[in-house]
Order: C-alpha cells, then sequence, then structure tokens
C-alpha cells in the first residue's frame, strides 16, 4: 500500500536510526571515555550534595530516617535514588544527566522540524550547536539537575507548540512544567509564559478534561516535595538571592554577597548576553544575531514571539541575581537556538557557505569541541584533585577535620572524619590533634572578612599547627599541636 502524503510527512519529521543513535550515542561515549580515565561526574560542592541528598532517600525507602533538609527542589535526587538500587548512586545521576540531554537534543530537532522547513540542515544544525555545545554538553556529563530541568524546559515548550498548530492535547504543557520546577525553581521564569496562555487555549478550547488530568499528574510528580521538603514549602522564595535580588545589579560587575567578594569582567545584563556571542554557547552566535537583527521583520511569528519572551523574562531575572554563572544561562539556551534556526538557513544558503560547505562544517565541529576541551579541564582537573586530596587525608581519619570548599567532597567520597565546615560557622575552642584542610592563598581575596578566612585567621594567631601533607595545588593538611 502506499503512503499518503500525511505519513510521509509524519516520517520526515521523526528523527531517523541515525539520528538517534548519533544523539543518544556521542553523550554516552565522553561518559565512558572520561570515566575511564578517572572522571566520575561529582565537581564542586553542589554535585557532592545531590549525590548525599540521592543516598539519604535511598536509605528512607527501605526504612531509615527522613532525608531532611534540602536547598533544592527534590525531583533529581529522587530519581537518582530510584536507579541506585540496580548501580552505584554518582553513576546513576550522571546517567540521568547524559541521558536527558540526550531527549532534550532529540526535542529540540523535533520542535524545530515542526516550526520550520524539515531542510537537509536541520540535523546538522541541532548535531553542532546543541549536541557538541561545549556548555551544554558539560551539562550531560556532571552531576547536577541543569539536564534534567532542560529537558522538562524543551519538552514543555515542544508540546505547547505542538498543542497550538496541531490542536493536540494541553495537558504535558502543564506536566512538563512541573516537572521542570521540581527540578530547578528558575525554570519558572522560562515556561511562565506559555503557562498562561496554554490556560488560555484550555477555557477558549473548552478543555477542562485536559486541564483535570494536567492538575493530577502534576501533583503525582511534586509527591516527592511534599514528602520530603513540606517543612521547607515555601523556602524557594526566601532564598538569599531572591532577597537581594535587584534592577541595579543589571548594572554592577562587582558583588559581596554570602558567597564573599567576586569581581566579574561585564555588568550583569551585558554578562546574560553570552547566550547569543560566548563560544562557550554557540562559536557562530555572531554571525546568526547578525542575520536576525537584520531580517527582524520576519521574526514576528507567533512561536518567535514566544520564544524570545520567555527568554528574555529569564534574562532579566538572571541579571538582577548578584552573581554570573553560564551553567544557569544554559537553561534557556535551546529557545536561542530554535529562535535562531530561520538565520541558519539563510546563512547555509549564502553562495560562499555553499562552495566551502563541508570545511566550514568541520571547522565549526572542531571549534566546538576545542571550546569544550577549554571549559571542560576545569572541571575534569578539579575532581582529579579532590580524589587526590581524598587519596592524601584518609590515613588521618578519624579525627575532626575543620575545611572549606573540599570538605564536600571528602565527605562524598566516604572518608571517616568528623567534619566542621569553616564557612558555617565562626569556631573559637580547637582542641589538640584536630585537623585543618584549607588553602588560605585560594580564598584570601573572595572570603576576606568572612567566615572561613576569620577562622582560618583565629587559628593560625592562637594555636601551633604542623603540617603534615601538601598537595601540588595549595591545600594544606595541618595539625593543631
Amino acid at each position: 500500500m502506499r503512503k499518503t502524503k500525511r505519513a510521509l510527512k509524519l516520517q520526515k519529521l521523526t528523527p531517523s536510526f541515525y539520528e538517534n543513535l548519533t544523539l543518544f550515542g556521542i553523550p554516552l561515549l565522553f561518559v565512558f571515555l572520561l570515566k575511564i580515565a578517572g572522571f566520575d561526574g561529582l565537581y564542586g560542592q553542589d554535585s557532592y550534595e545531590y549525590l548525599r541528598y540521592t543516598i539519604a532517600i535511598q536509605d528512607y525507602i527501605v526504612g531509615g530516617e527522613h532525608p531532611g533538609h534540602y536547598f533544592w527542589p527534590v525531583l533529581y535526587p529522587t530519581l537518582g535514588s530510584g536507579l541506585s538500587f540496580i548501580m552505584d548512586s554518582a553513576f546513576a545521576l550522571q546517567l540521568i544527566s547524559c541521558l536527558t540531554f540526550s531527549i532534550a537534543s532529540l526535542y529540540v530537532l523535533k520542535t524545530i522540524r515542526l516550526l520550520y522547513s524539515n531542510s537537509r540542515v536541520t540535523f546538522l544544525y541541532v548535531y553542532i550547536f546543541v549536541l557538541l555545545s561545549p556548555f551544554l554538553l558539560k551539562m550531560s556529563l556532571i552531576v547536577m539537575s541543569d539536564a534534567l530541568a532542560l529537558v522538562f524546559i524543551v519538552l514543555s515548550f515542544y508540546f505547547f507548540f505542538k498543542s497550538y498548530y496541531k490542536k493536540t492535547s494541553l495537558a504535558p504543557v502543564f506536566i512538563f512544567a512541573t516537572c521542570a520546577l521540581m527540578t530547578r525553581y528558575a525554570s519558572l521564569f522560562v515556561t511562565f509564559p506559555i503557562l498562561i496562555y496554554t490556560l488560555y487555549l484550555v477555557i477558549n478550547r473548552r478543555q477542562f478534561q485536559q486541564l483535570f488530568i494536567a492538575i493530577l499528574l502534576s501533583f503525582i510528580v511534586a509527591i516527592p516535595f511534599l514528602i520530603f521538603q513540606w517543612a521547607a514549602l515555601f523556602e524557594a522564595s526566601s532564598n538569599y538571592f531572591l532577597k537581594v535580588w535587584s534592577v541595579s545589579n543589571y548594572f554592577k560587575s562587582s558583588y559581596t554577597t554570602e558567597d564573599g567578594t567576586q569581581h566579574y569582567l561585564f555588568p550583569n545584563l551585558l554578562h546574560t548576553f553570552y547566550l547569543f556571542f560566548h563560544p562557550g554557547f554557540l562559536c557562530i552566535g555572531f554571525f546568526l544575531s547578525a542575520i536576525t537583527l537584520r531580517d527582524y521583520k520576519t521574526r514576528i511569528t507567533f512561536h518567535q514571539t514566544i520564544l524570545i519572551l520567555c527568554s528574555a523574562l529569564y534574562i532579566l531575572f538572571l541579571a538582577g541575581i548578584p552573581f554570573q554563572n553560564p551553567r544557569i544561562l544554559g537553561l534557556v539556551f535551546p529557545l536561542v537556538l530554535i529562535w535562531f534556526f530561520p538565520a541558519f538557513q539563510k546563512l547555509m544558503n549564502m553562495a560562499m557557505v555553499k562552495a566551502f560547505f563541508t570545511p566550514l562544517k568541520m571547522a565549526c565541529i572542531g571549534l566546538q569541541v576545542a571550546f569544550f576541551t577549554m571549559t571542560f579541564h576545569h572541571i575534569f582537573s578539579r575532581t582529579l584533585i579532590e580524589k587526590e586530596i581524598a587519596t592524601m587525608i584518609t590515613p588521618y581519619q578519624g579525627k575532626t577535620l575543620y575545611s572549606f570548599d573540599v570538605d564536600m567532597a571528602m565527605q562524598g567520597r566516604g572518608l571517616d572524619f568528623k567534619f566542621k565546615n569553616m564557612y558555617t560557622a565562626r569556631y573559637y575552642d580547637f582542641k589538640e590533634q584536630d585537623l585543618i584542610l584549607f588553602d588560605p592563598a585560594r580564598h584570601k581575596v573572595q572570603w576576606k572578612d568572612k567566615n572561613p578566612m576569620l577562622n582560618w585567621e583565629f587559628i593560625k594567631e592562637n594555636y601551633v599547627l604542623e603540617v603534615l601533607e601538601t598537595h601540588p595545588e595549595g591545600w594544606k593538611l595541618y595539625q593543631i599541636q
């Protein structure tokens, strides 16, 4: 039987086996190659906190104590705790990041094919600028909730546009937006406009049954949060950085907060435009931005307006917070890429680009991989250093250890100390034989007149210290004599 035109069209919109294999295979390949090289996805204090709470939830499931306080939404560690019954907890969390990033890439591809023509460069665009985007690819390799939040945001927009143009169910929009919120609170600033418009569509189409289904399934998604964090139900609104949010921060590049004193190269508002120009996101961002601005009149379609409105709302929110982190900007980057696709099509149709298509394609791939290597080098090195420090101090277990910065890593790697964090409190009663793991040169600027340096200066002035171990990167293990 001959295929209908509709079947042929759907076939074109559906990713092929080769495309799926590429989107899922490359991140998995990176994970396993890095694992062989000694990288396990654990990097910095946040990832160890995700790991700690994942293990705490797993213990609670099998009859242990309630996992207790947690600063972030709990969907990521909850999913990780489920997988932890069949594999190592850290690897479970890393695998979630890897697979959800691949799914996000897949649905960016499906969204572009839904909104624009399925040209010969559609998959190439997603392959080079989503899958190999340095900052996004980094998300797929570390124990962080970024990739999970990213996939829920992408799914929310895909089903929103699909419902708008094809009159399909509206329920997935609410459900995936709830999943995003239960993964990262800040995602609400990305999805809020489409949630409002989806609610309008529900009323306009009288699809109240879908709304009921969405509410029911969204409640189910929120159950882990209600179980584990009911006491902190309104804690997100009391977040320190929300309290100090200000429009004046748009124009500042230096801040003194509870995270110490930090200086940046550009003011916050300019920093948020890294999304459009920074090679860590997009190596040809300048060209796509120039084409888009020149043809701005053709960008006033419904979906283009929604994409830029949601991106702008999130950008303006981030610019008011007194810190800068490209990783957090990444949540909205897929929307920017979808918005940029017509500009990429136009770029590919230029005579010069057509004449040198293959070398330019290889150059873009090379640049993306090079920038990824540069941005990931710090993370990879930090993980290896944390593992080396853990090995260095292992013989001294069983004592009280005062530390900062790497203390979460030492706990996460299972060392048996009575840990005292030099950030959370001032200490005055140190005992003989107590240990201090610290690098004052690393923290003397950012943490001047803050607990970590105040504690260190008090120890140095009032106690005799013996250096037991020294790491080449500056950390030293001291013992009070």
